[in-house]
């Protein structure tokens, strides 16, 4: 090929994009041996190509079968057209939910180990809250991110909350690694996650997570306001709205649960 005499050619840029092809056509992980055979390249070349492939997050590690695969949080379709053909189809669903409780109600995505508020419903009665379209916020705090770690697999939740400091926002945020474990443990159970006051002083979210059609919790919905309003009974009728709606979006985005899925959206 021309390119190849040109100097304008990168061959590591070739040679990336020949792992990330290999590795896109993989049913599961593949070994480090395997890869450099299949791209026909020095096995220490290859290593540095997915070690940084790793650090980038566009390649997880399998430490126990010493495997590599295509992590799932990077979509080779675009952030924008994901993010938009997301808030397109979960914008009738968040119009209903705020006529009915009145309240603030958030759309989020999993981006860059945060979340990243791709659109928001101000509450007709509710307290303005501190979040804007395109803000991020914080994964370990958030109702939105705490509904989307607790169906993550265990290896992708401890990447994600190494990477990103646990940091304490309030005087209720959990900031110890092994509580928010087991707190993640009973949202899992729930299917949906509460945050009470651990981000905002004075406000309570309840959020639910999106799955995409792999089956991984990608973004999440959530209704905020102040925790006068939103307590007691009202917190469950909210969470299994909320999980009807987000089960409703997650078809729509091509989801498929199956009952014995460990990864399926919760039944309602």
């Amino acid at each position: 090929m021309i390119e190849r005499v040109n100097p304008s050619y990168l061959k590591v840029v070739a040679k990336t994009f020949r792992v990330i092809e290999t590795l896109s056509q993989a049913k599961s992980g593949v070994p480090l041996s395997e890869l450099a055979r299949h791209v026909e390249q020095p096995k220490a070349t290859v290593f540095r190509i997915l070690f940084t492939l790793k650090q980038l997050g566009y390649v997880e590690q399998d430490p126990t079968r010493e495997t590599y695969k295509l992590s799932p949080q990077r979509s080779w379709q675009t952030q924008n057209e994901l993010r938009e053909t997301l808030r397109a189809i979960a914008r009738p669903h968040m119009e209903r939910i705020l006529a009915r409780f009145e309240q603030t109600v958030c759309l989020g995505m999993l981006d860059q180990n945060q979340i990243l508020y791709i659109e928001i419903l101000e509450g007709l009665r509710s307290i303005r809250m501190a979040a804007t379209v395109n803000a991020y916020a914080p994964v370990h705090s958030t109702s939105l991110g705490k509904s989307i770690l607790a169906f993550l697999e265990p290896l992708e939740v401890e990447g994600i909350l190494s990477r990103k400091p646990v940091t304490k926002l309030t005087g209720r945020t959990i900031t110890s690694i092994g509580r928010l474990r087991r707190h993640l443990g009973l949202v899992r159970k729930k299917g949906y996650a509460v945050d009470n006051e651990e981000t905002e002083r004075g406000a309570r979210c309840v959020g639910a997570p999106i799955y995409n059609t792999q089956g991984r919790p990608f973004a999440a919905m959530s209704v905020s306001g102040p925790i006068s309003y939103i307590q007691g009974e009202l917190v469950p009728a909210i969470a299994e709205t909320l999980k009807d709606a987000s089960g409703k979006i997650s078809r729509q985005m091509g989801y498929v649960g199956r009952p014995s899925d460990p990864t399926s959206a919760p039944e309602v």
